[in-house]
């Protein structure tokens, strides 16, 4: 049975893997994190700034994370019309299942069903970021699946 592989080889571990290519491609995702990392511990260290500074320091990861958004498209700009087809259809997946999920979190919450768990006030950026992923990797496989 000949498998079509999930991701381009530039970015699948292999033989034909570039560090290089995957880290152009994923480096802003990188920075946000950090900066989500450090904005957390820096917003829990100095309560005392006020509410302006505070929503630059908390919004902070969202410019690197948009930065990320812009080089994926770029990368799917420069696949064959198949495989762009596939991803494109894998990032649908991905952004309808995590908005279907934070949502149902949402509602739930509203419910008061979440009220003792770690979750009741949603996903946070970090769960959101995990679900895109966790998505993303779902959606090329089943849509892999299609096109074998």
């Amino acid at each position: 049975m000949n498998s079509k592989p999930i991701f381009p080889e530039s970015v699948r571990i292999g033989s034909n893997y570039s560090f290089r290519a995957d880290m152009k491609l994923n480096a802003w995702a990188f920075v946000a994190v950090v900066m989500a990392l450090g904005s957390r511990i820096a917003l829990h260290r100095h309560v005392e700034w006020g509410v302006p500074l505070r929503a630059v320091v908390s919004l902070s990861p969202l410019l690197p994370s948009l930065l990320y958004v812009r080089s994926i498209a770029g990368w799917i700009r420069g696949m064959d019309k198949l495989q762009r087809r596939i991803q494109l259809e894998a990032c649908l997946f991905a952004t309808t299942g995590t908005i279907f999920v934070a949502t149902a979190f949402n509602l739930l919450a509203m419910a008061g069903v979440l009220q003792a768990s770690r979750i009741q006030n949603g996903l946070g950026w970090e769960g959101m970021f995990a679900a895109v992923i966790a998505f993303f990797v779902l959606g090329n496989l089943i849509i892999n699946r299609r096109y074998r």
